[in-house]
Parts: C-alpha cells; structure tokens; sequence
C-alpha cells in the first residue's frame, strides 16, 4: 500500500462528504492530531483503520486504497472478476517457476560447459 496516495484519497473522500477532520477524528474515537498524522502521512495507516474510514466515509476500501471504485464488468459480479484475475496469477506463478526451473538448469549447463573448457584448456597446456 502507498501510504501517501491513501491519505490523498481520505482526504479527497472526507472533503467530498463534507467533513472536518475534527469530525472524522471523533467518529474513530482518535485525537484531532492523531488524525492529522494519518492524513499528513506520518502515521501509517492500518488495515483496521482502513476499514473503518472507509465504513465513516460510506465507500469503500478500494476507493480509499486505490482512489477510485473499482467498475463491475456488465453481468459480473465483482467476486467474479477477483476469481478470474486470481486463476490467471496462480497460473502466471506456475509459469515462472517453471522458467525458474528452466534459468537453473540453463545456468547450471553453463557451470558445467564452462567447466569442461576449463579442463581442456589445462589439458592443452600440460601437452604444450
């Protein structure tokens, strides 16, 4: 999380509301200069907090995380569209490790390559 585009993003949602920051401060039972430092940044925000502004400032985490409301594709549900980016990371995974496998077996062709020069360069000179 960047810290300093959620607090951008608090303080746009709370001026959109049309809330002080003494209110909002009160409404999660913290200090005026608590708040003040989350929305400074000098405080780091906790997932916590990040629910329950978000619950205050009636959106969401996403918009306070992310600046916007993530949209809904026509006849899907959001859950929906989760799921399928979450299929094609665990796949995207399975892909790199896979390229893993392969970087460690390419380099370890090469150790053994370079290796086999090396003996034959020290075979060359001990007949030379």
């Amino acid at each position: 999380m960047d810290n300093s585009s959620i607090k951008d993003n608090i303080r746009k949602v709370r001026k959109a509301r049309k809330l002080t920051q003494e209110e909002l401060a009160d409404k999660l039972e913290i200090s005026l200069t608590a708040y003040r430092d989350l929305e400074k940044g000098s405080t780091s925000i906790v997932n916590s907090n990040v629910i329950k502004l978000a619950e205050l400032l009636d959106t969401t985490t996403e918009e306070l995380v992310l600046g916007y409301r993530p949209v809904q594709a026509p006849g899907k549900l959001l859950e929906d569209v989760r799921s399928e980016y979450g299929g094609r990371i665990e796949a995207m995974e399975r892909r790199i490790a896979d390229l893993e496998k392969l970087v460690n077996y390419l380099e370890e062709t090469v150790r053994t390559k370079n290796e086999i020069i090396s003996l034959l360069k020290k075979s060359r000179d001990e007949n030379n």
